[in-house]
């Protein structure tokens, strides 16, 4: 048997250092060798573990393009990072299924500590069993005070047989899918789709509170990628490119 290794640190960059994208996943799923470069989740030159390898594949087959070569990363690519939770695998040796919630859940406090350090605005959990740890009553009650209460129980986001929830939170939004295995097959991932792009949309930044009715609408139209946000408030609201651009500066400004 081999050892369990961690994953690579992802690059640290400003869209990730609030506001981003955190991808949750079970500790030891890491490459089983790997140097001191670092880069971000979906630089192709770094191997960050067969897990996330699939997951980032995930995008193409979801229609979302990303850019995996060193150096042509965007806004989009810059906002993942991920964390192991919880840290020692030991923590739920011999459950399985939904015996390790309960013992995950005890250790909420380490994913507490990056949630209060980085605030992010979506969360990504490759297992629906860490989402379900994050739901405990006694997760829930350290969570709190960082992210509010979950406004909902959590919605499916596809009609197959494996489960894929999304659920929103009072100052962010969790995502819970399956983790990368062969049972996720691309007609499954296929059907997680629409989820996805409609999570992505919905997790965008909050419009400030103003009294220009432009501006409101056009938040609707918000997502994490600058260029792809400009076009959707573009075409969403028949306005060209240039009042498309000063709308989103207005709109993710921060002081």
């Amino acid at each position: 048997m081999t050892n369990p290794r961690p994953i690579p640190e992802v690059l640290p960059t400003s869209e990730n250092a609030s506001d981003g994208i955190l991808v949750v996943l079970f500790p030891g799923l890491g490459p089983q060798s790997f140097g001191p470069r670092r880069g971000t989740l979906f630089d192709n030159s770094v191997d960050h573990g067969q897990t996330l390898e699939r997951f980032c594949a995930w995008f193409d087959v979801w229609g979302i393009p990303v850019h995996r070569v060193r150096g042509s990363e965007t806004a989009f690519e810059k906002s993942f990072f991920a964390a192991e939770w919880p840290a020692d695998p030991a923590v739920y040796a011999g459950a399985h299924g939904p015996q390790m919630v309960s013992k995950i859940a005890a250790r909420t406090k380490e994913l507490a500590l990056v949630l209060k350090e980085r605030r992010p605005r979506l969360v990504i959990f490759l297992s629906c069993y860490l989402w379900q740890a994050a739901n405990h009553p006694d997760a829930l009650e350290i969570l709190k005070p960082i992210i509010g209460n979950p406004l909902e129980t959590g919605r499916r986001i596809t009609s197959e047989r494996l489960a894929a929830y999304v659920q929103p939170w009072e100052k962010c939004t969790f995502l819970a899918l399956p983790q990368p295995s062969k049972n996720t097959t691309e007609r499954y991932v296929l059907s997680l789709a629409a989820g996805v792009q409609s999570t992505l949309t919905q997790a965008r930044t909050a419009a400030p509170t103003c009294a220009d009715p432009l501006l409101a609408q056009a938040a609707e139209h918000l997502i994490y990628d600058r260029a792809a946000s400009i076009r959707s408030i573009a075409a969403h609201l028949h306005i060209d490119t240039k009042r498309a651009e000063k709308l989103f500066d207005q709109l993710v400004c921060k002081d």
